[in-house]
């Protein structure tokens, strides 16, 4: 009775909603949900307030990323860039936390500069309460898209150690215009099509070569073709084999085994 018991216990944790943490609980809860007039992707704007949603794999290898999707600081293209993106990184063995983070449509600049306050507040959150989703703090990478991939390259910027995450992956990011990599740096993957916008492309150049000129490690995927904002839609282009030269880097990182 009693293994029965715990077998059921096992499956109803298994099926629960995600834990849903809110970085700043003094903020009043408020976002809109819509699809694009081209699409059927989910999307979220006006953001308010910023969470971490927390997608537990069934064999944790101790490490965790962070997920944050991109969306030009207006919205989140919360699936294809987050929450598949999450369940994906489970399959690896990672805990996986989504981070919706600030977004509004009235200020851009603003939305940016919110967005990179919560991305720090996601790493310190992740890395003072590790013990609690039983991760190594010395283990904790940051995966963004677009201008998720922006947040990616501000934390990895980082002067400040405790909020620098140990890996870093932006996917076709857009990229900060200072670019001088601290000391200790993490290692970096990058990913995006030549057909992008110029801006992505030029900037992710600069980036690898910050990187290259501060002596650290950085592995570049520069596709033919695919645009912008694939994230975990296959289309029969080049990009379609990010996630597998992702998930073979991953497995070769000492700081993500």
């Amino acid at each position: 009775m009693r293994s029965a018991l715990f077998f059921l216990a096992a499956v109803a944790a298994a099926a629960a909603d995600p834990a849903v943490i809110a970085l700043r609980p003094g903020i009043p809860a408020s976002e809109e949900v819509f699809t694009g007039p081209n699409d059927t992707e989910r999307r979220i704007r006006r953001i308010a307030s910023p969470t971490l949603t927390v997608y537990s794999p069934r064999r944790p290898n101790g490490a965790a990323v962070i997920v944050a999707p991109g969306g030009g600081f207006v919205h989140l293209a919360i699936d294809k860039e987050g929450t598949d993106v999450a369940r994906w990184l489970n399959t690896l063995g990672y805990t996986a936390f989504l981070l919706k983070y600030r977004v509004t449509l009235a200020d851009r600049d603003a939305s940016m500069r919110a967005g990179v306050e919560d991305a720090l507040l996601a790493m310190k959150t992740v890395r003072e309460r590790a013990a609690e989703w039983k991760i190594a703090p010395h283990r904790i990478g940051f995966l963004g898209f677009s201008a998720g991939g922006y947040l990616a390259i501000a934390a990895a910027l980082s002067p400040d150690p405790a909020v620098r995450p140990d890996f870093v992956m932006p996917i076709y990011p857009a990229v900060p215009a200072e670019l001088i990599a601290p000391s200790g740096a993490p290692p970096l993957f990058l990913a995006l099509a030549h057909d992008d916008n110029r801006f992505i492309v030029e900037g992710s150049l600069r980036l690898v070569t910050a990187w290259k000129q501060a002596k650290l490690p950085a592995e570049l995927h520069l596709y033919a073709s695919g645009g912008h904002g694939f994230g975990m839609r296959a289309s029969g282009k080049l990009t379609d084999t990010w996630t597998a030269r992702l998930a073979e880097w991953l497995a070769r990182l000492p700081a993500a085994q």
